[in-house]
């Protein structure tokens, strides 16, 4: 018998996983069920398509993102879908898993998940593994980055940014701070932007998270030049400064709630706490967030920030170390 342990990383947007042999995947959390007869012969018949699959054949699905601000929906469609997405990515990563063979696997989630949607989760994994930690996700990236020193880790993922500080044992639960003004948040203010000074261009989500992710900036930067559809007319439009207005309405509330976690530890290590921020999660690749975070600190004092260099596996490859590391008797406890 083998015993595999994971790591998984359960966001909104997308859901990441590493494993004890090496493997990492990640794939978009949704599940795309047929509209009708011609959609399942599209399929070849399968019931459903799953991650960036059901994203290509959207048109011809009912699309489920059964997460919303970084935890399951509480209603049976979403419980099933998250299942589905867990599922097929437990078995894309551990491909050799026999009958006998176990699965111990840590799961991230927000840092402030209420206790019932943990109860959720755990009972929905007992079908897919053997035992299940439920993890804080800005804890799952320090500990796999080794640091238990005074620190802060704000994970920005698409349903919420999680900041939690750290000082060298479990957080509680006022080490910890949810927001929901995260990437989806970001989305959101993008497309009302671009509509508005450009009402009759379209958009679809795709389209807006592409741009994100290419183009989305804090600091100076070139000029963003993107090509979108009007009227299905192609044409080239400036979104630099539009760009750059939406991405800071992401700093204030991080630099308000790093304060709010500073203002409240012990006086003595609050100068070392502000001073080692590490930006995490997806939202850390917006070109000059660390600075533009620092910058809005100095209303509070001053910090020094730095982006973390995995943001895709992050919290997936520190959930691994936490699933490896810990102790039988914690599995129950966290």
């Amino acid at each position: 018998m083998t015993t595999y342990y994971a790591g998984i990383d359960l966001g909104t947007s997308r859901t990441s996983v590493a494993t004890s042999t090496g493997v990492r995947l990640t794939t978009m959390s949704v599940v795309g069920y047929p509209k009708d007869v011609i959609s399942k012969k599209r399929l070849k018949g399968g019931d459903y398509l799953l991650g960036q699959e059901a994203l290509k054949n959207r048109l011809a699905l009912n699309m489920v993102w059964p997460l919303e601000h970084g935890v399951m929906k509480e209603d049976e469609s979403s419980i099933k879908a998250t299942t589905l997405i867990l599922r097929d990515i437990l078995a894309q990563a551990i491909p050799d898993k026999k009958g006998t063979d176990q699965i111990y696997a840590a799961i991230g989630v927000p840092a402030q998940a209420s206790i019932q949607n943990k109860k959720i989760l755990i009972n929905l994994c007992s079908s897919l593994v053997n035992k299940v930690l439920i993890v804080s996700e800005p804890f799952a990236v320090a500990y796999g980055m080794d640091r238990f020193d005074e620190c802060m880790v704000v994970d920005i993922g698409g349903g919420t940014v999680d900041a939690c500080r750290i000082h060298g044992s479990l957080p509680e639960e006022g080490d910890q701070i949810t927001l929901t003004t995260a990437g989806n948040f970001l989305d959101s203010k993008i497309t009302e932007a671009i509509l508005g000074q450009y009402p009759d261009v379209q958009l679809t989500p795709q389209i807006i998270q592409r741009i994100k992710e290419k183009y989305g900036y804090v600091g100076i930067s070139e000029k963003v030049i993107v090509k979108l559809t009007e009227k299905g007319i192609p044409g080239d439009y400036d979104l630099t400064g539009l760009l750059q207005d939406c991405c800071l309405q992401l700093t204030d509330p991080i630099c308000k709630a790093v304060q709010s976690l500073v203002s409240t530890f012990d006086a003595d290590f609050q100068y070392l706490l502000r001073n080692n921020v590490i930006i995490a999660g997806g939202g850390s690749r917006l070109r000059g967030i660390d600075r533009a975070v620092e910058k809005g600190l100095e209303a509070y004092g001053g910090g020094n920030v730095e982006c973390t260099q995995d943001p895709e596996f992050g919290g997936a490859v520190g959930a691994l170390q936490m699933a490896l590391e810990m102790p039988e008797e914690y599995w129950a406890k966290i």
